[in-house]
Protein backbone atom coordinates (compact mmCIF):
# COMPACT_ATOMS: atom_id res chain seq x y z
CA UNK A 1 0.00 0.00 0.00
CA UNK A 2 1.27 3.41 -1.11
CA UNK A 3 1.55 5.93 1.22
CA UNK A 4 -1.36 8.07 -0.94
CA UNK A 5 -3.16 5.01 -0.11
CA UNK A 6 -3.20 5.79 3.63
CA UNK A 7 -4.49 8.94 3.81
CA UNK A 8 -6.71 11.64 1.88
CA UNK A 9 -5.22 14.81 0.64
CA UNK A 10 -7.82 17.29 0.30
CA UNK A 11 -5.44 19.84 -2.36
CA UNK A 12 -4.11 17.12 -4.86
CA UNK A 13 -5.75 19.39 -7.57
CA UNK A 14 -7.43 22.55 -8.43
CA UNK A 15 -11.24 20.58 -7.78
CA UNK A 16 -10.48 19.12 -4.88
CA UNK A 17 -8.96 22.36 -3.32
CA UNK A 18 -12.22 24.36 -4.39
CA UNK A 19 -14.05 21.59 -2.27
CA UNK A 20 -11.95 21.70 0.59
CA UNK A 21 -12.22 25.23 0.78
CA UNK A 22 -16.14 25.51 0.29
CA UNK A 23 -16.49 22.95 2.89
CA UNK A 24 -14.82 25.26 5.73
CA UNK A 25 -16.47 28.01 4.46
CA UNK A 26 -13.46 29.83 3.35
CA UNK A 27 -14.90 30.60 -0.66
CA UNK A 28 -18.15 30.85 -1.71
CA UNK A 29 -19.72 27.72 -3.24
CA UNK A 30 -19.54 29.15 -6.71
CA UNK A 31 -15.65 29.53 -7.13
CA UNK A 32 -13.60 27.80 -9.26
CA UNK A 33 -10.04 27.27 -8.81
CA UNK A 34 -7.21 27.57 -11.35
CA UNK A 35 -4.20 25.28 -10.91
CA UNK A 36 -2.31 28.48 -9.58
CA UNK A 37 -4.02 29.34 -7.06
CA UNK A 38 -4.20 25.33 -5.87
CA UNK A 39 -0.39 25.75 -5.98
CA UNK A 40 -0.84 28.51 -3.88
CA UNK A 41 -2.67 26.79 -1.33
CA UNK A 42 -0.35 23.56 -1.31
CA UNK A 43 2.63 25.81 -0.50
CA UNK A 44 0.98 27.71 2.20
CA UNK A 45 0.34 24.43 3.61
CA UNK A 46 3.98 23.35 3.51
CA UNK A 47 5.06 26.50 5.17
CA UNK A 48 2.16 25.92 7.92
CA UNK A 49 3.73 22.11 8.50
CA UNK A 50 6.80 23.86 8.66
CA UNK A 51 5.91 25.90 11.45
CA UNK A 52 4.07 23.32 13.16
CA UNK A 53 7.08 20.81 12.61
CA UNK A 54 9.45 23.11 14.81
CA UNK A 55 6.87 24.24 17.01
CA UNK A 56 6.42 20.68 18.10
CA UNK A 57 10.10 19.52 18.09
CA UNK A 58 11.16 22.93 20.28
CA UNK A 59 13.40 24.50 17.83
CA UNK A 60 13.30 27.68 15.96
CA UNK A 61 11.73 28.04 12.60
CA UNK A 62 12.90 29.66 9.37
CA UNK A 63 12.52 32.94 8.81
CA UNK A 64 11.64 32.94 5.53
CA UNK A 65 9.19 29.94 6.60
CA UNK A 66 7.36 32.96 9.13
CA UNK A 67 8.02 35.43 6.51
CA UNK A 68 6.28 33.69 4.02
CA UNK A 69 2.88 32.95 6.26
CA UNK A 70 3.27 36.48 7.68
CA UNK A 71 3.21 37.72 4.07
CA UNK A 72 -0.09 35.61 3.73
CA UNK A 73 -2.12 37.04 6.71
CA UNK A 74 -0.88 40.49 4.84
CA UNK A 75 -2.64 40.37 1.82
CA UNK A 76 -5.75 40.99 2.68
CA UNK A 77 -7.35 44.26 4.80
CA UNK A 78 -9.39 42.69 7.60
CA UNK A 79 -11.63 45.64 7.42
CA UNK A 80 -14.50 45.20 5.99
CA UNK A 81 -15.57 47.55 3.27
CA UNK A 82 -18.30 50.27 2.93
CA UNK A 83 -21.81 48.97 0.52
CA UNK A 84 -24.66 49.83 -0.54
CA UNK A 85 -27.19 48.57 -2.35
CA UNK A 86 -31.15 50.01 -2.83
CA UNK A 87 -32.92 46.89 -0.38
CA UNK A 88 -30.02 46.82 2.27
CA UNK A 89 -28.80 50.59 2.29
CA UNK A 90 -25.09 50.54 3.91
CA UNK A 91 -23.70 47.70 5.46
CA UNK A 92 -20.65 46.37 5.78
CA UNK A 93 -18.92 43.19 4.18
CA UNK A 94 -15.95 41.83 3.13
CA UNK A 95 -15.51 41.83 -0.69
CA UNK A 96 -12.78 40.37 -2.77
CA UNK A 97 -12.35 39.96 -6.35
CA UNK A 98 -12.27 36.75 -7.54
CA UNK A 99 -8.78 36.74 -8.01
CA UNK A 100 -8.28 37.55 -4.38
CA UNK A 101 -10.60 34.49 -2.89
CA UNK A 102 -7.33 32.13 -2.74
CA UNK A 103 -5.31 35.14 -1.47
CA UNK A 104 -8.51 35.83 1.58
CA UNK A 105 -8.66 32.19 2.26
CA UNK A 106 -5.08 31.62 2.99
CA UNK A 107 -4.79 34.82 5.18
CA UNK A 108 -7.15 33.53 7.19
CA UNK A 109 -5.78 30.17 7.32
CA UNK A 110 -2.65 32.10 8.07
CA UNK A 111 -4.13 34.16 10.53
CA UNK A 112 -5.57 30.73 12.65
CA UNK A 113 -2.20 29.04 12.62
CA UNK A 114 -0.36 32.05 13.79
CA UNK A 115 -2.96 32.13 16.51
CA UNK A 116 -2.68 28.49 17.27
CA UNK A 117 1.08 28.79 17.44
CA UNK A 118 1.10 32.12 19.56
CA UNK A 119 -2.55 31.23 21.60
CA UNK A 120 -2.88 29.14 24.68
CA UNK A 121 -3.42 25.66 23.42
CA UNK A 122 0.22 25.93 21.20
CA UNK A 123 1.70 23.78 23.89
CA UNK A 124 -1.65 20.83 23.27
CA UNK A 125 0.11 20.89 19.44
CA UNK A 126 1.37 17.47 18.72
CA UNK A 127 2.33 15.35 15.35
CA UNK A 128 0.57 12.51 14.46
CA UNK A 129 2.62 8.76 15.50
CA UNK A 130 1.02 6.90 13.01
CA UNK A 131 3.15 6.42 9.63
CA UNK A 132 3.06 7.52 6.80
CA UNK A 133 0.70 10.25 8.65
CA UNK A 134 1.85 14.05 8.35
CA UNK A 135 -1.01 15.67 10.03
CA UNK A 136 -0.88 17.48 13.29
CA UNK A 137 -3.27 17.90 15.90
CA UNK A 138 -4.53 19.53 19.45
CA UNK A 139 -3.13 16.45 22.13
CA UNK A 140 -6.50 16.98 24.38
CA UNK A 141 -5.77 14.09 26.33
CA UNK A 142 -2.58 12.56 27.84
CA UNK A 143 -2.88 9.11 25.98
CA UNK A 144 -3.79 10.40 22.47
CA UNK A 145 -1.04 9.94 20.03
CA UNK A 146 -2.90 9.85 16.46
CA UNK A 147 -4.56 12.48 14.23
CA UNK A 148 -7.85 10.31 14.28
CA UNK A 149 -9.21 7.17 14.73
CA UNK A 150 -8.17 5.93 11.26
CA UNK A 151 -4.60 6.44 11.95
CA UNK A 152 -5.09 4.93 15.34
CA UNK A 153 -6.54 2.14 14.46
CA UNK A 154 -3.78 1.83 11.50
CA UNK A 155 -1.00 1.70 14.10
CA UNK A 156 -2.49 -0.76 16.64
CA UNK A 157 -3.29 -3.31 13.35
CA UNK A 158 0.22 -3.13 12.36
CA UNK A 159 1.68 -3.85 15.74
CA UNK A 160 -0.75 -6.58 16.27
CA UNK A 161 0.81 -7.68 12.53
CA UNK A 162 3.84 -7.31 14.12
CA UNK A 163 3.53 -9.24 17.00
CA UNK A 164 1.78 -12.02 15.48
CA UNK A 165 4.29 -12.34 12.42
CA UNK A 166 7.81 -11.18 13.89
CA UNK A 167 7.87 -13.43 17.07
CA UNK A 168 11.25 -14.97 17.34
CA UNK A 169 11.12 -19.16 16.79
CA UNK A 170 10.30 -21.06 19.60
CA UNK A 171 7.34 -19.15 21.24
Amino acid sequence: MSSTDQYDDALTSPETSTSWLISHLLVAEDTQLLPYCQNQLTGLRVHVRALFEAAVQNRPPSAAIVDAVNGNMQKISSAPALCFNESQGFFRQHTHPVTQLVEHAMALIADDAAGLLAGDDADLLAQCQSEPCDRFYLRTHARRRWCSTRCGDRARAARAHARKYHQPEGN
